[in-house]
């Protein structure tokens, strides 16, 4: 389906500002997909520069070790210095975003093995987004796609 993957040891795949449009689970295996894609940082092969590039629609896949995903979502309350922190399941979440809501990728925090991932989920009606946080496990991420476009295409 896609002629490109990488494991983004280089850390030369962002998904900062990104939005997944779905989310599938299948046999361990967490996947995001962006149908408008990724931003990737290409390595010019005659010099040390790297150009920041972007994807046509891709897949983020993560081979899930543990079944313990914690996703949390944030609601601000009328004192605006606090928020009401609810647990959700995966479940929920794909519910959400494969009934099109979108999750907006805007940090990623990672350790061995472990990823922290701060997104925003956007919805139709007002607040419009809220703050979202998923925890999880993993044994690798592998990223697809087709094509790589940069500004001068």
């Amino acid at each position: 389906m896609y002629k490109y993957s990488t494991h983004n040891e280089n850390n030369d795949i962002s998904l900062h500002d990104c939005r997944a449009t779905k989310i599938l689970f299948t046999d361990n295996i967490l996947s995001f997909l962006f149908k408008d894609g990724f931003y990737v940082c290409v390595h010019n092969k005659d010099n040390d520069k790297r150009k920041l590039s972007y994807t046509d629609m891709s897949e983020a896949k993560f081979k899930i070790l543990y079944n313990d995903i914690i996703i949390y979502i944030f609601t601000e309350t009328d004192d605006k210095d606090k928020a009401i922190r609810e647990t959700i399941s995966l479940d929920t979440l794909m519910e959400k975003i494969n009934g099109g809501m979108e999750l907006e990728f805007i940090s990623v925090f990672k350790g061995y093995q472990s990823y922290i991932f701060v997104c925003w989920l956007w919805f139709d009606f007002e607040p419009y987004h809220k703050e979202c946080e998923i925890i999880l496990s993993a044994d690798k991420e592998t990223y697809y796609w087709n094509t790589i476009f940069t500004d001068d295409e």
